[in-house]
């Protein structure tokens, strides 16, 4: 039904009877896989396959499922035959096969160093707001504001303005907080204070913070900001009365020229600000160039554009009213007909079909169409970023898991042949996915993984949510719910299928139905401000079986229930940032369970259970989860992922049957063997990230020699005091990334770092060396791309021989307060395009370098 999917889709805009039939179509695939995994769950459930005696007296309940099953499946046909009657009807045609995957492997890797590629017409309103309301001599607390319609660039102007050279320099502290149409007061201070001085114990401070009442949450970020010039950017807020909650928690010092900046489309929130900034939409000019650097995907030959298309292309322009988010997403659909005329104007007839549809805005149009355009698969991926909350940073990995739990990759006999040469896995092809929504405007990215260059996190335009939530309710049965009674649940009238549900913890026990739960795929749930959460109490945990997805992130919760082994269809269980103390041992019960996120839940107690959970593919634990005996994992052959893990928990001898192990982190007790540990991993061929982190910051890591047998690491992270560095060739061959922290190297690691031949990353944080200077050769770090200094309190001085780091595009420098200047010979570096500094305490601007 696919094909016949594709051709209906294209034709939907015309004809709702045609919208209808799709409806039905999705209906009845839901429930077909509804019926056949239900069976399956069924006549897998482990509890009647213990001994001899169980499994005979399974056998007619075998058959009573197997019987249904029939009757079930004749139904479905029978509904299927009436579709089909009425497909040809409607002259719904089969295009199967039309809809693979037409990207290459050159377009769909996203270039690390042109995030900020689609910015336009920008640099006069950001010396504006600089010379106006940043950089002004004005002593005291000032406030400014931008404002404008959404998708026109706020959030974009704010940043171009926090992420400037001066600003950097300016101020002692800066921070970026979105507060968005569900505000909480509680999280947002919560984000400001860690923002503000990462040197804290997070830990620690969220202790702290999470029954605190709102004064005193107020007070703790008044006292980080105290005595300090500050800049602020509070992003997207809705309403007055929040911002007032906020405002009142920032200090203002006659003596202490500090900053606020406020993003809104509200013209008088905040009451009150200095300086104003009313963004207008591009002109003609601004709009055509933003145009063609989205559709030609060429940012040096800006204003050239192919003679057969510039007239057609104009025309699309118009449509677009001179807003930048319509620009860049009719740009990404533009760039997908690869300069065929043919191509844009098929564009150009679409929209005007779109936005004659319910009298839709040409705006409207272009982002429904720009969803329309999609391929089935990443029209699904799409569908699942409404689950996230407005204005989240979605991490690229949960997304990712996320994807691969629904089902939603292309399976065996799908995938291409470059896939299978590429050696691909399903998570492999779901990035792929997220980088080809990236590459269409679609998803934006927030920041990219040093060790890799892959995106780490990525957000959605409110406006794009919008058209995700909508579509999601209408193409998969989702629907979002806040603090709201099983009453109104029921009155939907439909099987729901997906759920997001927002509010206090009351909100949490709505489902007391066995009709409401039993068609439930995915489930988030979105925590409100009202304390801890002990449980969720979801009644019968068993009609729950069919649930794919259950994400309680954040939720505080202090116990998982014994019942949580009901849920026998599990793929992906998301724990992370809560308060577990232990885990039930019917976790085990879990056999489809791919993967499991238990990071952020310090000193939780693992059962030796996991063993028997063979489809698990990510385990996620904090480094401090305690297990009481070594865990048995020999049998995770499918096993991707382990963090964290402790090295006298670990039974080394099973990392050899782990094979498909990519990544590990691995916490080192006192006197923990390293070279025991690297002779162990040196078997396994896939793993390509290790992280050792000592137990304690005095607990000493002895030697580190060992990891010359990795061969095939790329990624490597040591978290802990160093007692001896290993000298260049007993780094691993293949080593591309490297991260060291509180390792406090009293000697410069740069003569034996900058030997490493493939090193293209590097990042020294929070006393990974402690003396005052460093010195990198004429010749040293011939292939570096990104170096990253962070929290190095005592570096005074960086020398940098001329022909060192040729290669270098990105530096960063945060909080060396001792560091008197940067290296004079950055400005010979030709190569090099991103220069941050933050925290920086010296007296000389890098401007000034």
């Amino acid at each position: 039904m696919q094909g016949f999917l594709q051709d209906a889709s294209k034709k939907q805009a015309k004809n709702e009877c045609i919208r209808q039939w799709i409806s039905e179509i999705r209906d009845l695939a839901q429930d077909a896989e509804d019926v056949i995994e239900t069976f399956i769950l069924e006549i897998d459930n482990p509890r009647r396959r213990r001994g001899l005696l169980g499994r005979c007296a399974s056998f007619p309940s075998h058959l009573y499922h197997l019987n249904k099953l029939g009757n079930e499946i004749k139904s479905i046909k029978a509904r299927l035959e009436e579709i089909i009657k009425s497909r040809d009807a409607y002259k719904i045609e089969n295009i199967q096969g039309s809809f693979r995957r037409s990207y290459t492997a050159e377009r769909r890797k996203l270039s690390p160093w042109q995030r900020d590629k689609h910015v336009v017409g920008l640099d006069e309103d950001v010396k504006l707001l600089l010379q106006k309301a940043v950089l002004d001599d004005k002593k005291g607390l000032s406030m400014a504001s931008i404002v404008g319609m959404g998708g026109i660039g706020k959030s974009t102007l704010a940043r171009a303005v926090y992420n400037h050279a001066d600003v950097a320099h300016q101020f002692d502290r800066c921070a970026w907080v979105v507060v968005s149409e569900q505000f909480n007061l509680a999280e947002t201070i919560q984000e400001l204070v860690l923002q503000l001085d990462p040197n804290e114990n997070k830990q620690h401070v969220l202790e702290i913070m999470k029954n605190s009442p709102e004064q005193h949450l107020k007070n703790m970020l008044h006292e980080r900001l105290e005595g300090r010039r500050y800049f602020i950017v509070v992003d997207d807020v809705w309403r007055q009365q929040d911002w007032e909650l906020l405002a009142s928690a920032f200090p203002d010092e006659e003596d202490k020229a500090s900053r606020l900046l406020v993003t809104s489309r509200s013209h008088n929130i905040p009451r009150g600000a200095r300086y104003v900034l009313e963004m207008k939409t591009l002109d003609n000019d601004r709009s055509w160039e933003l145009l063609l650097q989205t559709a030609l995907n060429d940012s040096t030959n800006i204003g050239t554009c192919p003679c057969e298309l510039e007239d057609i292309g104009r025309e699309i322009l118009t449509k677009c009213s001179g807003l930048p988010l319509a620009i860049t997403v009719v740009g990404g659909l533009l760039l997908e007909q690869r300069q065929s005329r043919s191509g844009w104007e098929k564009v150009l007839r679409e929209i005007n079909s779109h936005s004659g549809r319910r009298g839709s805005s040409s705006i409207e149009a272009i982002l429904e169409l720009s969803y329309h355009d999609l391929a089935p698969h990443l029209k699904s991926c799409f569908l699942c970023l409404g689950f996230f909350k407005e204005d989240a940073i979605i991490c690229a990995d949960k997304l990712v898991h996320i994807w691969v739990a629904e089902g939603l990759i292309l399976q065996e006999g799908e995938t291409t042949m470059e896939d299978i040469s590429r050696g691909s896995t399903m998570e492999d092809i779901s990035r792929d996915y997220l980088d080809e929504l990236i590459n269409r405007n679609l998803v934006q990215v927030e920041d990219l993984s040093g060790k890799d260059g892959r995106v780490k996190n990525c957000h959605i335009h409110d406006l794009l949510r919008a058209l995700s939530i909508r579509k999601a309710k209408e193409e998969i049965n989702f629907e979002i719910l806040k603090d709201r009674g099983i009453g109104t649940l029921e009155s939907l009238g439909r099987k729901l299928r997906r759920c997001a549900i927002y509010g206090s913890t009351k909100s949490f026990s709505i489902f007391s139905t066995r009709s409401v739960k039993n068609h439930l795929r995915s489930l988030f749930f979105h925590r409100g401000g009202d304390g801890d959460v002990d449980s969720i109490s979801l009644y019968n945990w068993k009609s729950l079986r069919l649930l794919r997805v259950l994400d309680m992130e954040g939720l505080r919760l202090g116990k998982l229930s014994d019942t949580i082994g009901e849920l026998v269809g599990l793929r992906y269980l998301g724990l992370r940032d809560n308060s577990l103390k232990e885990l039930p041992s019917s976790l085990g019960h879990l056999k489809n369970l791919q993967v499991l996120n238990l990071s952020k839940n310090p000193w939780v107690k693992m059962p030796n259970v996991v063993w028997t959970m063979d489809s698990l593919r990510h385990i996620y634990m904090s480094p401090f989860a305690i297990q009481k005996v070594p865990l048995k994992m020999d049998t995770l052959k499918n096993l991707q992922t382990l963090k964290y893990i402790e090295a006298s928990r670990l039974m080394l001898g099973h990392l050899t049957q782990m094979t498909s192990l990519r990544k590990l982190s691995v916490v080192l007790p006192v006197d923990s063997d390293v070279n025991e540990v690297c002779t162990s991993l040196a078997l396994l061929d896939n793993l390509v990230y290790l992280c050792l982190r000592a137990l304690g910051p005095k607990i000493p890591i002895q030697s580190l020699d060992g990891l010359v047998y990795l061969r095939h690491l790329t990624q490597l992270k040591v978290l802990g005091q160093v007692t001896k560095f290993p000298c260049a060739s007993n780094f691993p061959p293949n080593l591309s990334s490297l991260t060291l922290g509180l390792t406090e190297l009293k000697e410069d690691p740069m003569p034996i770092l900058e030997k490493l031949p493939k090193l293209l990353h590097l990042k020294l944080d929070m006393d990974a060396y402690v003396g005052e200077e460093m010195v990198i050769s004429r010749e040293g770090f011939p292939t570096l791309k990104a170096l990253h200094l962070k929290w190095l309190e005592g570096l005074r001085n960086i020398k940098v021989e001329k022909g060192g780091m040729l290669e270098l595009k990105q530096l960063e420098v945060y909080d060396c307060p001792q560091l008197e200047r940067l290296p004079e010979e950055l400005k010979f570096m030709s190569n090099l395009q991103e220069l941050k500094c933050r925290y920086w305490q010296n007296k000389n601007s890098p401007s000034e370098m």
